[in-house]
């Protein structure tokens, strides 16, 4: 199943790939121009999202928008770029950001809003992906590992944090 959602988030990611994959140019940042989706005129404003709102009330609100969209049988893949486009302006505005980080949070933002969308809606329990630096030298390791138990990286991950967890 993990490795369903971590698919489904990578093509998500690959989908908008013109967009996280090149908004920072020469020229500096910019954002790509988007088309208007039927389901974002029931949407509200991205910006209202924001307004007065800690990290953790505008996770839920994203959260709730994404749920209702879904809801009203807008695709992952149109969430997404609708969400993504309006965000970018937001960040293009804030000019204490450089262009590497105006980009960070774009690319964040995008992988975050890909994980709310591309979740399956009938899963009990939300599979959360967790984006882990690992050395070549240590993947090498895990693959081999995964290989001799013959099952795949990512369930392989999944049983040893699960076993680490279970004996502390």
């Amino acid at each position: 199943m993990l490795r369903q959602v971590l698919l489904v988030a990578l093509v998500s990611a690959a989908g908008a790939g013109a967009f996280i994959g090149q908004p920072a140019v020469a020229a500096g940042f910019t954002c790509p121009s988007t088309t208007a989706m039927d389901a974002s005129k029931n949407a509200p404003p991205l910006a209202d999202l924001f307004t007065g709102a800690t990290d953790a009330t505008a996770d839920q609100r994203l959260n709730v928008l994404v749920t209702d969209l879904r809801k009203n049988g807008t695709s992952p893949s149109s969430i997404v770029n609708y969400l993504v486009g309006a965000y970018c302006p937001l960040v293009l505005a804030d000019t204490s950001l450089s262009d590497a980080q105006k980009t960070t949070r774009v690319r964040r933002f995008a992988r975050q809003v890909a994980g709310l969308a591309f979740v399956p809606s009938e899963q009990d329990e939300l599979a959360v992906i967790v984006d882990l630096p690992l050395t070549p030298s240590l993947l090498d390791q895990i693959d081999k590992a995964a290989a001799k138990s013959g099952i795949s990286r990512d369930i392989w991950i999944d049983r040893a944090i699960s076993r680490q967890l279970a004996s502390p």
